[in-house]
């Protein structure tokens, strides 16, 4: 028994050893066995055996000879992007109408291929064609991450956006059907993501969608992690009581315009994010100085944020569900 114990711990240990020498060379792209024993920590015969495993399986390839002005060449290892794929269904308004973008990519998020359908309602099977389409072309894709705007969907696919219970049904249901994990995400959690990706240097990024006719929708990230409630549900901004139950934008301009800046004013109060990105494609230009003539004590100004007026969601929402998709994986092993 003890003997049985000792390999199922030796295996264990060497799954843990090839998942984080992937992870270094994932990060590094391109290194040398040398960088690889200073970054692991691992023997030299250790991490031989490691990498001759992962060439086999084709997720390392044998990079070029680099000769170094001192010392002998050394051979480099290089992590082999195209390994698996990610395809990602980004679902989002512009113009009043309903899109899909179905994008593939590589491990390093680089775009292969991409291409854009307007929608006549957002529902799964409007993008299953889509899908099996994609997997057919590229037998390599390992995720599917499918992000909707929260606010025009409802039944099982709304509850799979909230991470309740029914969603874990819905995924295993298409994951059964296309024959790869799936996983779904808002628009607003996504873009929040992506924003952070594009600004770094921020510790805590909110976004908020703030189109007219359109319930709002808020999300928050804190150093590169999604804030979330209970069951998923965060940022539920169109139940703030000057939304009268109503829970949209009103279309007329100046009322948008105010509800606007009372909602910023509200998310920046509460939770003091360094950046607000609001993604709009019609509200009136200046809502940051609207937002900070509002303010009527030095603590509110203290609080003031740095405000982002975007009309571009769709590029933030990609952004954010490459991580997710690999934040995925990683989990999967």
């Amino acid at each position: 028994m003890r003997h049985s114990h000792s390999k199922l711990d030796a295996h264990l240990i060497r799954e843990q050893n090839l998942s984080m020498v992937t992870r270094i060379l994932h990060k590094e792209q391109v290194a040398t066995a040398a960088r690889l024993r200073e970054l692991s920590g691992l023997s030299v015969v250790t991490l031989t055996k490691l990498l001759d495993t992962l060439i086999e399986s084709g997720i390392v390839l044998p990079g070029e000879v680099v000769k170094p002005s001192l010392g002998r060449p050394a051979a480099t290892y290089r992590f082999n992007s195209a390994y698996r794929l990610l395809l990602i269904v980004s679902c989002y308004k512009r113009a009043g109408y309903d899109y899909a973008c179905y994008s593939v990519h590589d491990l390093f998020g680089e775009c292969l291929e991409r291409r854009e359908e307007l929608l006549a309602t957002i529902h799964t099977d409007e993008f299953r064609i889509g899908i099996e389409l994609y997997l057919e072309r590229y037998d390599n894709i390992a995720i599917i991450g499918i992000s909707m705007p929260s606010d025009t969907i409802g039944g099982r696919v709304a509850a799979a956006i909230r991470h309740d219970p029914r969603s874990k049904r819905l995924a295993a249901h298409l994951e059964l059907r296309f024959g790869v994990p799936v996983f779904f995400e808002t628009d607003i959690n996504a873009a929040t993501l992506g924003c952070y990706n594009r600004l770094q240097v921020q510790d805590f990024v909110s976004g908020i969608v703030l189109v007219p006719g359109r319930a709002p929708a808020c999300g928050f990230c804190y150093e590169g992690e999604l804030i979330r409630g209970r069951d998923g549900m965060a940022g539920e901004v169109r139940f703030f009581p000057m939304y009268n139950d109503v829970g949209i934008l009103p279309t007329e301009p100046e009322q948008a315009d105010e509800l606007a800046v009372r909602t910023l004013r509200a998310v920046m109060c509460v939770l003091n994010p360094a950046v607000v990105a609001v993604y709009t494609e019609s509200l009136k230009p200046g809502i940051y100085e609207r937002l900070k003539k509002r303010l009527g004590s030095a603590a509110e100004i203290a609080m003031l944020p740095k405000i982002e007026v975007n009309d571009k969601i769709r590029d933030d929402i990609v952004s954010g569900m490459i991580t997710l998709c690999l934040q995925h994986l990683d989990k999967l092993g």
